[in-house]
């Protein structure tokens, strides 16, 4: 497999960027995002990538419902690559969320200056970006994400004080995601087109003097 091809050729930092396919603009200056503090019942558990993490998001991401979202029906050997990748990264790391200690979805925290989103807007090295799955249908529907994107929110800037804003950025005509982002709160940055897709780019900002201003 291609790990092999990796370990044969030592090739490993070269396939780590092809993997992390967003991470434009590397900063070893910058430490991975923390991990956020919840209290119970919510809750969230770095991923290991060698463990059953890897079948179970994999296969989440099979659903119809994340498909549509995610585009990201891999198999669970491209899975492993993409999850093994992040955790030794310092751009991004990959996380299950928890609801009483079951695992109900999935989280990625990563540094938005350095991911391809980083060129849309006036990015600060300290920004987070967020991309979330409720893989529990049942979950979803009730709002889920609506009641932990703010506990989420509210650890971050309480543990990291550098951190002046925190980014979103779903497929445009994801209309669902997008009403989640606008009944928080978050500051509408306008649609942008990408390589692969155009995206609708959202921000939540320690103050409203951290909204990032329109680049010129």
């Amino acid at each position: 497999g291609i790990r092999d091809v990796e370990r044969s050729r030592g090739l490993g930092d070269v396939y780590k960027r092809q993997v992390l396919y967003r991470h434009v603009a590397p900063d070893p200056s910058v430490p991975a995002p923390p991990e956020p503090k919840l209290v119970s019942p919510f809750g969230v558990r770095l991923v290991d990538p060698d463990s059953d993490d890897t079948a179970l998001i994999a296969r989440w991401m099979r659903q119809p419902a994340l498909i549509n979202g995610w585009e990201q029906d891999w198999p669970d050997e491209r899975w492993y690559d993409q999850l093994k990748a992040q955790v030794e990264s310092t751009y991004s790391h990959p996380y299950l969320v928890l609801f009483r200690d079951e695992p109900v979805g999935y989280l990625e925290f990563y540094r938005a200056a350095q991911d391809s989103i980083g060129e849309k807007y006036a990015a600060d090295p300290y920004d987070l970006g967020i991309h979330g799955a409720i893989a529990n249908q049942a979950m979803a529907s009730k709002g889920f994400m609506v009641m932990i994107l703010p506990k989420l929110i509210k650890s971050f800037f309480e543990l990291e004080p550098q951190c002046k804003r925190i980014m979103f950025d779903p497929e445009y005509q994801n209309v669902e995601t997008r009403r989640v982002f606008e009944h928080i709160g978050c500051t509408f940055l306008g649609e942008h087109q990408m390589p692969n897709r155009r995206m609708a780019l959202y921000t939540t900002s320690r103050t409203p003097e951290d909204v990032p201003p329109p680049l010129a």
